[in-house]
């Protein structure tokens, strides 16, 4: 075999390559970083398949593409059509064309690298031209095959629903399948993260050990599915087929000829150097590839939910705003409640979907709050959930077959039902609620845009009776124009992704959005253990983190959680004392000065509030900005184990340092020394003691003679 009829993909310090056989089947021949640079020692047959289909090969283990053909046979075994790549920024796109060997089935392997950060992005798209539909049973984007050892561990990301987004969960991989997947279809990360982390070689730590990060770019159900078999031999490693992809369960698509099935895209990583390498590749590949405006600070944010509620009025508001103001914030975020002339929105029983300004309470309309923002010095935003609609609502009593819905009676879910985007006449209804609502308050440069229910009655009255279930990928890809037409739109108009807190956490559809609300539980002992899992993935510039009541803890304490994420507001500024006012206003000030850094710079952790017997602290760091870093610790619990030594990574050998520790007390008594990285490489010693108080530090490296 010469090396030319290699396939090799490299993704910027790793890789993969593949070959035909004989019968022109995909073999993997090399993964991981020597994948792309391997050499074949023998015939490509013996190496693993590089996408198992029902082709007789592997049938004791669920293959990643199933499909069911038009004249029903059930196997596809696909033979190596050709190669085709093109230089892309930053990288290149490697097309693998398929075939199948009887009929007229053609499926194709895309990847694209990003050189400068090592993500890989893959995924599959299948078309036909046989004598009818075929029926998608499985279409995963990605299943590479590894070896791994025994003590491997997988860490995934789920909790019970609502509140509980990004639980930590680390587990041995088990002989068998496991599947870790979601439901829901509109909200489906409230239940699991669509990414993953896995530990081939055995237990990894934040600095050491190899891992493997993935994560699915799809605003829909998703899976990973682990399938570990043992070896022949009793020491060797086992074998591990990890598939990945959109969640195919309950969901066969059926395919007309001529049409084009794309998979969601898979984008994965591979690192030596633990899990930070992993977090900062996927970092710079989201501000290089995903993130809106990824360069510009995102501002403090102060939203009125927490204080108001849905009972408010003009004056009210009027108040809260100069209130924001005042306390240094610089969008005003006007929550649910603000619509409905003749149901109006008191509560969230009626209204979603009339988008009409409520006149008893803002008889001006949101022109005189857009007015007061604008006197006030700060910027005007509102909230929308153009996707759903009351029952009790003119929409519904209009047009109650703009709903998804199945044959039965559809089921309520927060009083609420799902419009079908499937219906051009929604689409077009759904982005006008944005267009509409920016018209009526101009000058609004700041959308919050939420989905509150899941799918719970499957169904579409736009497509045929044996295609209901394309619904799933359907709706995900229909969503997606929406917000695309929305966004194209109103270019300048900064938009936060919500879903009943982290219910659509993904870089599918993070690419029409700024940032997401990270959770609805603000509880900030709960947020440091969801934005540290968050981070793994995602920037800090995308994580909105609000100081709230939310299991009243110190309004210190609360601050000094959400500086480490986008720093906002979402408490009663009216209710304020002046001691918690001066808080608030110093939490502000250090957020100016910080947020540079933090939703820009590369993370690196110390002490996991997630992981171990004692979770009772936590620390990271962020920096890599202008030769700043800032540090956070805190102390969630009481805790009878030695604390740590905080022994910094990332620093310029040889600085000096000026190390300013913020006060957040509201005295504005900020402590400021100047030590070198030596120093600082032994280590800071842990600085707290009592449950619920935090430390945040800034630590600037100076120019030789600069002592500022």
């Amino acid at each position: 075999m010469s090396a030319t009829e290699v396939i090799r993909i490299d993704a910027g310090g790793w890789g993969l390559s593949w070959a035909a056989d004989e019968e022109g089947r995909l073999h993997q021949l090399g993964l991981g970083v020597e994948g792309h640079d391997v050499s074949v020692d023998v015939a490509p047959r013996w190496y693993p398949s590089t996408f198992p289909t029902l082709d007789g090969t592997d049938p004791f283990r669920p293959p990643p593409l199933q499909i069911t053909h038009a004249d029903g046979t059930l196997s596809t075994r696909l033979a190596l059509r050709a190669v085709e790549r093109d230089t892309i920024d930053g990288g290149e796109h490697v097309v693998v064309r398929t075939g199948d060997e009887l009929t007229g089935l053609a499926v194709e392997h895309h990847a694209r690298t990003h050189s400068a950060s090592g993500v890989l992005e893959q995924w599959v798209e299948v078309h036909h031209d046989e004598s009818g539909p075929v029926t998608l049973l499985a279409y995963d984007s990605i299943a590479p095959f590894l070896l791994v050892a025994d003590d491997a561990e997988v860490c995934h990301f789920g909790g019970s629903g609502w509140a509980d987004e990004w639980r930590w969960s680390t587990d041995p991989l088990v002989i068998g399948t496991t599947v870790l997947g979601n439901l829901g279809g509109i909200q489906p990360h409230l239940q699991r993260s669509p990414c993953l982390l896995v530990s081939p070689d055995g237990p990894s730590s934040d600095d050491a050990g190899t891992v493997i990060g993935l994560s699915v770019c799809w605003g829909g159900n998703a899976h990973f599915s682990l399938d570990v078999r043992p070896t022949a031999e009793p020491a060797a490693p086992r074998e591990l087929r990890l598939r990945a992809g959109a969640n195919p369960l309950g969901a066969p698509y059926r395919l007309e000829p001529g049409v084009r099935f794309v998979t969601p895209s898979v984008a994965w990583t591979w690192s030596t150097a633990g899990r930070d390498r992993v977090t900062a590749s996927f970092h710079d590949w989201a501000r290089a590839r995903i993130l809106r405006d990824p360069d510009e600070r995102r501002m403090i944010v102060a939203n009125n939910w927490e204080a108001t509620f849905f009972d408010f009025d003009e004056a009210r508001i009027t108040g809260l705003i100069d209130g924001a103001a005042d306390i240094g914030a610089e969008v005003f975020l006007l929550d649910d409640g603000w619509f409905g002339t003749e149901l109006p929105r008191d509560d969230d029983t009626q209204g979603l979907g009339d988008w009409e300004p409520d006149e008893r309470k803002l008889p001006g309309g949101l022109g005189p709050l857009v007015d007061a923002a604008t006197d006030a010095g700060i910027r005007f935003g509102i909230w929308v959930e153009p996707e759903m609609v009351n029952p009790r609502s003119v929409l519904h009593r209009t047009h109650p077959e703009w709903v998804v819905r199945d044959r039965r009676d559809p089921r309520e879910h927060r009083n609420q039902l799902l419009l079908d985007p499937l219906r051009a006449q929604v689409r077009d209804f759904e982005v006008d609620v944005v267009t509409q609502t920016l018209a009526r308050a101009p000058g609004t440069s700041y959308v919050k845009w939420d989905a509150n229910r899941p799918v719970t009655d499957p169904g579409s009255a736009t497509l045929p009776a044996d295609r209901q279930a394309n619904l799933w990928v359907d709706l995900v890809h229909a969503t997606w124009d929406v917000m695309a037409r929305a966004t194209a739109a109103h270019p300048d108009v900064e938009m936060m992704l919500c879903a009943s807190g982290g219910g659509r956490v993904d870089f599918g559809t993070l690419r029409w959005f700024h940032e997401f609300w990270t959770s609805d539980n603000t509880d900030p002992v709960a947020r440091v253990r969801m934005q540290w899992a968050c981070s793994h993935f995602f920037p800090a510039s995308t994580m909105a983190a609000h100081v709230t009541r939310w299991g009243g803890r110190p309004l210190d304490f609360a601050s000094a959680v959400a500086l480490s994420g986008r720093f906002g507001l979402d408490v009663d500024l009216d209710a304020l004392t002046d001691a918690e006012r001066e808080v608030l206003r110093r939490a502000v000030t250090v957020a100016r000065r910080t947020q540079d850094v933090v939703q820009s710079g590369s993370v690196h952790r110390y002490v996991s509030p997630v992981e171990g017997p004692d979770r009772s602290r936590a620390a990271w760091s962020v920096g890599g900005i202008g030769g700043r870093t800032i540090l956070f610790a805190y102390q969630l619990e009481h805790s009878s184990t030695p604390p740590p030594l905080l022994v910094l990574r990332g620093l310029r050998a040889g600085a000096a340092c000026r190390v300013t520790t913020f006060d957040l007390t509201g005295d504005g008594c900020d402590v400021v020394e100047t030590l070198d990285v030596a120093q600082l490489a032994e280590g800071l010693p842990w600085p707290l003691s009592e449950p619920l108080t935090a430390r945040v530090w800034e630590i600037a490296e100076l120019d030789a003679g600069d002592d500022r």
